[in-house]
């Protein structure tokens, strides 16, 4: 007994110091969110977003593409909807909401 005591402290001590790229969502019960993922506001988010998905974009442009025409076609129709989807007058508010409300709150 002693010994499997002294195994699951020591597993607890890995998980606490090695299982740091996922950590549990404040939002959603039994999902996780990354940790190294850093933004400086909602409007850095979503510039980032559209990075990637203009990315993606130009990938799937590329001739010669492993992807077949058809499929690279419904990619790049998907991926342009979800650009004009963004809504970055949104995130700049979002923003600009969180400051104020970081003014607003008494300090901790």
């Amino acid at each position: 007994m002693k010994t499997k005591k002294k195994d699951l402290k020591r597993l607890l001590t890995l998980a606490k110091y090695q299982l740091v790229t996922l950590k549990p969502s404040n939002v959603k019960k039994d999902k996780f969110k990354p940790t190294f993922l850093q933004f400086e506001g909602y409007k850095d988010l979503f510039i980032t977003i559209e990075s990637l998905i203009n990315v993606c974009i130009m990938a799937s442009h590329i001739e010669n593409s492993t992807i077949p025409e058809d499929h690279g076609l419904d990619i790049r129709k998907t991926l342009e909807l979800a650009n004009q989807l963004l809504p970055f007058d949104e995130g700049e508010f979002l923003d600009n909401v969180n400051t104020l409300i970081k003014q607003i709150e008494p300090e901790s």
